[in-house]
């Protein structure tokens, strides 16, 4: 019962975390006003984060989780092969946009090796390429995908959408998207998706 209440708090107080990185941007935010918003003390929500870095992380890392679940929602969706590739791509900016509302991309987050999100989103990268290489699988199963399909496929068509997030990165400087930038992002993901897809349909 008590684990139950820990856990409890726990998600309360990352909930409360990513309503205030979204709003304010890490660097704006306090853990005292993080604490104030679960009625907590700031010692006690150390004794959960240490860090408002750790805290920082975990918020990260949940926004992650939530991403790969709804990847796996796809994947295991009765949709096309080719449909299921354009909605995760899809997906992948509506994510990218999210972090961008944290307040958790500058372009040093991508360059700098020292940097915890450079580890941070290497091993995202690792993940989301499994998923793609599923997706790749399953098209060329069903028949929809040539089999004669480079293995690296999956690994080209994340660089694509890496390159298309940098270069958004460099265009706002890391911080506060305008809509405009985004809606530009999304269009050109769009377009490199249908190029990717009908140039691997069988």
């Amino acid at each position: 019962m008590a684990e139950q209440i820990s856990k409890e708090k726990e998600n309360s107080i990352l909930e409360a975390a990513r309503k205030r990185f979204a709003h304010y941007g890490f660097s704006k935010v306090t853990v005292e006003e993080i604490a104030a918003d679960v009625d907590m003390g700031k010692a006690s929500l150390y004794y959960y984060f240490p860090t408002k870095e750790s805290l920082f992380q975990a918020v990260l890392a949940q926004e992650q989780k939530g991403f790969i679940k709804e990847m796996e929602e796809v994947i295991n969706s009765s949709i096309p092969a080719s449909e299921k590739l354009k909605e995760c791509i899809n997906k992948r900016t509506v994510y990218f946009h999210k972090f961008l509302n944290l307040g958790t991309l500058g372009l040093h987050a991508f360059m700098d090796n020292r940097s915890f999100y450079k580890k941070f989103f290497l091993d995202f990268e690792k993940k989301e390429l499994e998923l793609v290489n599923r997706i790749i699988d399953l098209g060329k199963k069903s028949g929809e995908f040539r089999n004669d399909l480079d293995k690296n496929l999956a690994t080209l068509i994340l660089h694509i959408l890496h390159g298309l997030r940098i270069r958004t990165l460099r265009v706002i400087k890391g911080y506060n998207p305008d809509e405009e930038t985004m809606k530009a992002l999304q269009i050109e993901t769009n377009l490199a998706a249908k190029v990717l897809i009908n140039g691997i349909l069988k």
